[in-house]
């Protein structure tokens, strides 16, 4: 492709217009160049346009000579076309008309004609002034740079440099690495007395989800969270905390924000200031529902995820894998286009992960990339992210190799840990299985001791399993890990569902519904076995399917109003209260009609003159949490075996209906009485199967 690009072959390849951020830093870097341009006599075009603005892998712009065969008369000032012969001052003013026009189509590029441009108003406002016809009315060239220097300060924008490396198309692994080096510093108000010594300096390399390595420079007892706090002020990162610093020791091991980096570095960092420690910026938590995600935190997981399945990180089977690598083509190249690029447009070893390469021959898989690329065409980058992100098998699993304390010989054995609970995988011919999942809601404890044991015991039988870890502090930090993802996913899910119930629409309630559904099928090995891959398969799909069904069915049914009531709304309330030694707290009951899987556990009365009763506050509702133990998707022994290890004081989430009504009003069963049977399902507890908590 050669060493520049022009910005119309950046917009065909990503099929989509420039976003607002883009458009500002570029237009930065066009009036920065231009200015300097016009300093020099004879030098100054009049004309610009998509196919004449130059992009550089290293950052840098140019621009050429419109092509004879592009049409340029959109973008040619009003008095050139009239053929008025400009002066210097002149040509500066009349090619910012060109310059405004060229930059206001790559805000509107591909959009439908009834579709306005998303950008601002102020950024629209600056666009247009650049293009009125009547010259002594269009902004000059230096008020445009002055005002695209105040925005994107007052903005923390990135550095047009490396948003024009950013623009170029291919792995943006191997874009960084032309990119200059990143030096931080840490600041002097925050090292020690003994740190401001020369004798105590050190650096640190830190690897970012895209393969760019920052040195970071601090002193031997800087802790993680000094070092964390400055790549997310450096990055401009959001979403934060979904993310932490990693070292390798064979495998990822996250740092604690108050854990000393020596703590965790060798020995060769703490005596020899030149010896370089190298960390890694990496996913700590990953959500469930990705499309949640802030735009920017999703593309630094689809970056991390990238990486990790071509350096075989991560496992899937061939055809996966292929399909992955159609996707990752699309994120990064636009929509297929080899009459422009050629059919060698791309590395293949840059896409399929060398354990694939090796099974087949190159031709093949050339040949495959090729047809699922062009099978994604007109898909957007955010689209292609996404998708990739949800075809992953082995989404959001950290992993560990153990061995069995009664089968130490059968063969490698790894744990993988997620949001969810505790994966064991059976490695043969250097492929993970699944052997066995324990879920939290199946899980009694999980504790390790000195000897390098890591322990499971399971809820309802007790039953322990036990793995023996290379170091007992990996023991150690294997239940710690545990204890975060699982309290993770508890306020991930609280957070999710309190969200939906206190709207009050119930169709943004049953789409709810219909992802924990999934979830309890993912979730509960007893209920769905998993294949080689690690992906659920399912034995039935009742559950899903009425979950669909509802959701169709309440969306048709909101066309029209209904003839008598309307949904109650809903509030979440967090109470506290201390249980009376003989009248407990309150009555709840468990909702299992839709087949065996439960909707929730429900609060169907209050006990008199219990305390729960003279707090006033409680209503007939859905129980949420107790003690922060989240209750959704749990049994009714679950609940018990909750509320009797609960201490005297039990914080109870509630989402209950507000002021006095208790249930959902319907019309009268007319024209589809089996909805309403769902809906009261959904909405309000039965008078069966009761549970009382526990009195002391």
């Amino acid at each position: 492709m050669g060493t520049f690009v022009t910005l119309t072959e950046v917009l065909e390849a990503r099929g989509s217009p420039l976003e607002e951020d883009e458009v500002w830093c570029l237009l930065l870097a066009t009036a920065d160049a231009l200015l300097d341009i016009s300093k020099k006599p004879g030098n100054m075009c009049t004309v610009l346009s998509p196919g004449s603005v130059l992009l550089s892998a290293n950052g840098s712009l140019a621009f050429k000579s419109c092509a004879q065969s592009e049409d340029v008369a959109s973008y040619t000032a009003p008095e050139v076309q009239q053929g008025l012969t400009p002066s210097t001052r002149a040509a500066a003013e009349k090619v910012v008309y060109s310059l405004g026009m060229t930059l206001y189509w790559c805000a509107d590029y591909h959009l439908p004609q009834n579709q306005p441009v998303q950008i601002s108003t102020e950024l629209e406002g600056l666009l247009l002034s650049m293009c009125e016809d009547m010259a002594v009315r269009r902004t000059d060239l230096l008020t445009v740079l002055e005002t695209c220097e105040f925005h994107h300060k007052s903005s923390m924008l990135p550095s047009p440099e490396r948003l024009i490396r950013q623009l170029e198309i291919g792995p943006e692994f191997l874009r960084v690495l032309e990119e200059p080096l990143v030096i931080l510093e840490l600041p002097g108000s925050i090292l020690t007395k003994k740190g401001k010594s020369p004798a105590t300096h050190r650096e640190l390399s830190v690897v970012m989800p895209n393969g760019q390595s920052i040195l970071v420079k601090c002193e031997v007892k800087t802790r993680g969270g000094d070092v964390f706090d400055m790549i997310v002020a450096h990055s401009n990162l959001v979403e934060h905390f979904y993310f932490g610093l990693a070292y390798i020791d064979n495998e990822f091991f996250f740092v604690d924000n108050d854990t000393k980096i020596s703590k965790v570095a060798p020995d060769s960092w703490k005596k020899v200031p030149t010896t370089t420690f190298v960390l890694f910026f990496r996913i700590k938590f990953f959500v469930n529902n990705i499309s949640l995600l802030h735009k920017q935190t999703r593309h630094q997981y689809y970056l991390q995820l990238r990486r990790d399945l071509l350096e075989d990180r991560l496992s899937c089977h061939e055809a996966t894998a292929l399909y992955l690598g159609g996707l990752a083509l699309q994120t990064e190249y636009g929509d297929c286009m080899p009459k422009v690029y050629g059919r060698n447009y791309y590395r293949p070893d840059q896409y399929i992960s060398k354990s694939v390469m090796e099974k087949r021959a190159l031709p093949y898989i050339q040949a495959e990339l090729l047809r699922l690329h062009a099978n994604n065409a007109q898909m957007l980058t955010d689209e292609s992210e996404l998708e990739f992100l949800k075809q992953l098998p082995e989404y959001g699993v950290f992993f560990h190799r153990v061995i069995r304390e009664k089968r130490p010989l059968d063969g490698e054995i790894v744990l993988g840990v997620c949001a969810k609970g505790v994966i064991v995988y059976e490695v043969k011919d250097g492929c993970r299985s699944t052997a066995q999942n324990f879920f939290w809601r199946e899980t009694s404890t999980i504790s390790s001791s000195q000897k390098r044991k890591f322990i499971i015991e399971c809820r309802g039988s007790r039953k322990k399993y036990i793995f023996i870890t290379e170091k007992s502090r990996i023991a150690k930090y294997l239940c710690n890990l545990c204890s975060a993802q699982h309290k993770f996913n508890n306020e991930m899910s609280s957070r999710q569902l309190s969200h939906s119930l206190v709207s009050d629409n119930i169709v943004q309630y049953a789409a709810v519904c219909r992802a924990q559904s999934s979830q309890l099928k993912s979730i509960s090995c007893s209920e769905t076995p998993q294949d080689d891959s690690g992906l659920t398969t399912p034995q039935e799909e009742s559950l899903t399917k009425l979950c669909d069904d509802v959701t169709a069915r309440i969306e048709a049914r909101m066309e029209t109003p209904p003839k008598l009531g309307t949904p109650s709304e809903r509030e979440v309330v967090c109470i506290s209260l201390k249980k009376d030694p003989k009248l407990g707290l309150i009555v709840i009951v468990g909702e299992d009609a839709i087949g065996r899987y439960d909707l929730g556990i429900f609060i169907a009365s209050i006990v008199p003159g219990g305390p729960a009763d003279k707090d006033g506050r409680i209503r007939p509702g859905r129980l949420i949490s107790l003690n922060h133990v989240s209750l959704e998707g749990v049994t009714f022994s679950e609940a018990a075996e909750v509320m009797e290890g609960s201490p005297e004081e039990v914080e109870l989430i509630v989402s209950q209906p507000k002021g006095s009504q208790t249930t959902l009003m319907t019309d009268g069963r007319s024209g589809d009485d089996s909805l309403d049977e769902i809906v009261s399902v959904m909405m309000t507890p039965k008078a069966s199967n009761r549970l009382h908590v526990p009195r002391d």
